[in-house]
C-alpha cells in the first residue's frame, strides 16, 4: 500500500525542492481529489519556512485572481516571516490556515510561475557570500523582506497591474537570496519591495487628488 511505503529523501536543492512540493501537490489531488496548504508545505520538511514562503508567493506573480485562497495564503506567507525574524521555525501555524483548501487551478498558476522563475531558483551558491544572507543577520534580513512583502500583499486594493506581482517577487527574491546565499537576489527582492511601495504611494496620491475612479479608467483591461 502507498501509505506503508517509505517516503523518498527529498532534493537538496531550491529549485527541485520547490518543484518536488508541487510534485507532491499534484499526488494529493490525484489520490484525495484536493490539496491543502498542509500538503504545499509538508514536502518541504526542515527548509518549509522559507520555501514555504516562496512557494505561496508564486501565484501572486500572475494577473489572476486567487479568490478565498489570497487571504490565507498572505497570511501564512506573514507568519513564516515573522517565525524567521524570531528563529522559530517550530512556532504552530493555525490548524485552521493549514486545511485551507488550494484550488486545482491555483497550483497550476503555480507550476507556471516556477518555471518562470526556475533560473534564479536552480542558481548555485553565490560566490561572495556575504553576511547578509548567511547565519542569524541573513535569516533575520530575509524574515523583514518576507513579512514586508506579505504586507503590501494584504493591501486591500482592487487587481491592478503590478499591485501583487511586485510584493510577491520580492518574497521570493528574498527567499532564493538567502537560501542560495546570493546577495545580488537579495538586493532585487529589496528593488522589488521599493517598487511596490512607489506604486502604492503613487496610486494613493492619484487617487487623492482625482479621484479612485479617475484612477482606475486610466489602467488597462
Amino acid at each position: 500500500m502507498d501509505s506503508e511505503r517509505p517516503e523518498p529523501p527529498r532534493p537538496r536543492g531550491t529549485g527541485a525542492l520547490l518543484r518536488h512540493a508541487l510534485m507532491e501537490m499534484e499526488r494529493a489531488y490525484e489520490t484525495a481529489g484536493r490539496a491543502t496548504l498542509r500538503d504545499l508545505l509538508r514536502p518541504l520538511g526542515t527548509r518549509q519556512t522559507a520555501l514555504g514562503a516562496a512557494l505561496l508567493a508564486l501565484p501572486f506573480l500572475s494577473p489572476v485572481s486567487l479568490g478565498p485562497i489570497t487571504t490565507p495564503a498572505s497570511l501564512l506567507i506573514a507568519l513564516l516571516g515573522v517565525r524567521m525574524l524570531r528563529r522559530r521555525d517550530d512556532a504552530p501555524v493555525p490548524e485552521r490556515l493549514l486545511r485551507v483548501q488550494v484550488p486545482r487551478s491555483v497550483h497550476t498558476v503555480m507550476v507556471a510561475m516556477l518555471q518562470r522563475v526556475s533560473h534564479w531558483a536552480d542558481r548555485g551558491r553565490g560566490a561572495r557570500r556575504s553576511p547578509w544572507v548567511r547565519g542569524t543577520a541573513g535569516r533575520r534580513l530575509c524574515g523583514a523582506g518576507v513579512l514586508a512583502g506579505a504586507l503590501l500583499l494584504a493591501v486591500p486594493v482592487p487587481l491592478l497591474p503590478l499591485t501583487n506581482t511586485l510584493p510577491a517577487a520580492g518574497i521570493i527574491l528574498f527567499v532564493l537570496g538567502w537560501t542560495n546565499q546570493d546577495l545580488r537576489l537579495t538586493r532585487y527582492g529589496m528593488g522589488a519591495l521599493a517598487g511596490s511601495l512607489l506604486l502604492f504611494a503613487t496610486l494613493g496620491a492619484a487617487a487623492a487628488t482625482a479621484g479612485w475612479a479617475a484612477v482606475q479608467a486610466l489602467l488597462p483591461g
